[in-house]
């Protein structure tokens, strides 16, 4: 099916979104254990899954994202394409602000044109206005939104650009760090923050997608996976996130509580410099071996991700060499996993010229990932890569990342909008040729030839023939090992036994969707 046919065909069923439905409001407080706090209210500011998921319950997107990462009509009630350049959007009547004032196109304006211009931001969200060049109002519920050419994925970006008032657009990050411009159209409105201490909110009564189940929301960090869970147990707290994977069977048997897990679009992945000489923490001589696409693939074959999702991740986890979930739009479906073969790796460490090994330091985030990565590190050291690791501390961890301190690190990556073309078009695309291309590549990965080949995929209207050209930029990528995929992890969260919650695919964590039995 077409691009445009299965846009015509879903814009024929927009609806509000089942779990928007209206139903009783009931004056109660939920009480929220997180494992990351936000780190700040700004919507627009340092982007990753700690301040969308929270700040979700807060601001709306013109388009929005059920469970399993469906498009579904957010604040615009429909959309079109013109022509190759130009969308038209319209948006919901009657929508408005949590200071009262009503939604208009100029808003949206605004909410855009501030995405790229806040100072010193360390992680923006430009990858997600990748080739818009304008908004245009026509009227106060309709715009269109101008393009540099085709662009598809633009609504399914849209699912991550929230929406401000035009009365706070102009202020900066301290001014929404202090509450002063937290002003949204979501379910619930800011009552109270700083960072590190519980985010409380309450219930917005007049918001657009129907009653809010809950008076209040307190989100209270519990960074410790133990101490969650005891909280929990101890009824301190009514639901967590990230249950840790060592606890689910645990929580399984436990009548007074419920386990929600189901698909992820988080990835467990290596990212090798391929870049630099002096890469940081590379002990070779002054040289960096992981420029060598041998050596990659030694790194990659020598891995046991069987063993590591079963073992390691608990069996909550789906071991794949590639960086994205099969599952989503633009991935290889039917790749097989690569079984560990060390004399194989060895054989490729030796034909590059690197069969007396080298040494290097393994940066690991602190999410998720550090028994992963002793795993990793003792793979690569049976095929001589002697590898020690270190756990940066959670507030460094991506500082140090934008400023490249890392030869090559282990993190997780979701991709967001529920297709490849973000992780390919973020990391794999080299940095400063295409604006808001390549935000994300810290490992000097990409070719003009590659870039090329991203751009096109990113302007082709026909689904078919754009799902084909990111399979094959995928294919590359986990060929070349220029991201090494170890497993795809599954989202897990837990609350009491008289809550029902469907876990989510981008693993974000909204209160309006936790719901009393």
């Amino acid at each position: 099916m077409g691009f445009v046919t299965r846009l015509a065909l879903g814009l024929s069923l927009l609806a509000v979104p089942a779990g928007l439905l209206p139903r009783p409001a009931e004056a109660q407080t939920l009480r929220i254990g997180i494992q990351s706090p936000p780190s700040t209210l700004d919507p627009h500011w340092l982007l990753n899954l700690s301040n969308t998921g929270a700040l979700r319950n807060i601001f709306d997107t013109l388009v929005m994202r059920d469970a399993a990462m469906a498009l579904r009509p957010g604040l615009a009630e429909s959309w079109r394409v013109v022509d190759d350049s130009t969308w038209e959007f319209k948006l919901r009547p009657g929508v408005r602000f949590h200071d009262g004032s009503p939604l208009t196109s100029a808003d949206v304006a605004a909410s855009f044109a501030r995405v790229p211009n806040v100072p010193g931001n360390p992680n923006p969200y430009t990858i997600y206005l990748a080739g818009v060049a304008g908004v245009e109002v026509v009227d106060d519920l309709t715009f269109r939104i101008r393009t540099d050419g085709p662009t598809p994925n633009l609504p399914t970006n849209l699912t991550q650009i929230f929406i401000v008032p035009k009365s706070v657009a102009g202020l900066g990050n301290p001014e929404f760090n202090s509450g002063r411009a937290v002003i949204g159209t979501g379910p619930f409105k800011l009552e109270s923050w700083r960072a590190n201490d519980p985010l409380v909110l309450r219930r917005n009564a007049d918001y657009w997608g129907g009653a809010v189940p809950w008076e209040s929301v307190s989100m209270t960090p519990i960074p410790n996976d133990a101490a969650r869970v005891g909280a929990l147990l101890a009824g301190d707290v009514d639901f967590i996130n990230n249950v840790p994977l060592q606890d689910a069977e645990r929580i399984r048997s436990d009548q007074r509580v419920t386990l929600f897990a189901g698909p992820s679009i988080y990835a467990v992945n290596i990212y090798p410099d391929v870049e630099r000489d002096d890469a940081p923490g590379i002990d070779a001589g002054g040289r960096n071996p992981m420029k060598d696409a041998r050596v990659r693939r030694a790194m990659s074959l020598s891995l046991n991700r069987d063993g590591i999702a079963r073992t390691i991740l608990e069996g909550l986890a789906d071991p794949t060499d590639q960086a994205v979930p099969p599952f989503i739009f633009g991935a290889v479906a039917d790749r097989p996993v690569p079984a560990p073969d060390l004399a194989a790796a060895r054989a490729l460490l030796a034909e590059a010229g690197w069969g007396q090994g080298f040494g290097l330091n393994l940066f690991c985030s602190p999410n998720r990932t550090p028994r992963v990565c002793q795993a990793i590190a003792a793979a690569w050291s049976r095929i001589g890569i002697r590898t020690t690791v270190e756990v940066v501390p959670q507030a460094n961890f991506l500082p140090r990342r934008n400023r490249r301190d890392y030869g090559v690190f282990v993190t997780v990556f979701g991709s967001l909008t529920g297709e490849t073309s973000y992780l390919i078009g973020s990391q794999i695309h080299r940095r400063g040729v295409v604006t808001g291309l390549g935000a994300l590549n810290f490992t000097g990965a990409g070719t003009p030839e590659t870039d090329a080949a991203i751009q096109r995929a990113r302007a082709t209207l026909d689904d078919a023939d754009r799902a084909r050209q990111l399979a094959a930029l995928v294919r590359h990528t986990a060929d070349e090992a220029l991201i090494i995929g170890v497993g795809i992890l599954r989202s897990v969260n837990a609350g009491k036994a008289g809550l029902t919650f469907r876990a989510r695919a981008d693993e974000e964590v909204r209160a309006v969707e936790i719901q009393p039995r």
